[in-house]
């Protein structure tokens, strides 16, 4: 006899153990729903349940309309130490800094100082979310998502603050 376990369950477990947001696609397969309809309707409702009670965690969209658990802010501070790392090389955090300091910015302008590899760094950060892209004419603009402020536990106006104060301290 096969035991059919709870959506909302399959879900938050899913939402738990997912290192990076999730799409809606991949959520209605764990879930084993057929609808993404009736997938987004449990969703919404497990984000309510977080949101209503009394939680140092949140049920979020991203804007790159995925679905993560993530701390909320309150809580940041004294326990974004312990998250597990997201693998980046360092060719990609350093566009990641270069993005947060300059933004919001044209990504062909991060395409002149990185070089042509800028676009698949822009690309990969963009999926993990931590950008938003938005159009521009011919370009891009880019700028850092709330997943980069939970990630790093500081919010990019206060690493912008701090480049603009250790550039000043060098010269």
């Amino acid at each position: 006899m096969v035991v059919q376990k709870d959506p909302k369950k399959l879900c938050e477990a899913a939402l738990f153990m997912s290192p990076s947001p999730i799409s809606l696609e991949e959520l209605t397969k764990i879930m084993g729903l057929t609808s993404f309809s009736l997938s987004l309707k449990v969703i919404e409702e497990l984000m309510k349940e977080y949101a209503s009670r009394d939680s140092s965690l949140a049920i979020i969209k991203t804007e790159n309309k995925r679905f993560a658990m993530t701390v909320k802010p309150d809580f940041l501070n004294e326990v974004s130490h312990l998250a597990v790392g997201v693998e980046m090389t360092k060719a990609v955090l350093r566009t990641l800094g270069l993005i947060a300091v300059k933004q919001p910015v044209k990504q062909s302008i991060i395409v002149k100082i990185v070089g042509n590899k800028a676009y698949e760094y822009v690309k990969e950060l963009n999926e993990k979310g931590f950008l938003i892209v938005q159009k521009k004419g011919q370009t891009k603009l880019l700028s850092t998502s709330p997943k980069f402020d939970s990630y790093f536990g500081k919010q990019a106006e206060e690493i912008k603050a701090m480049s603009t104060k250790a550039y000043q301290s060098v010269l």
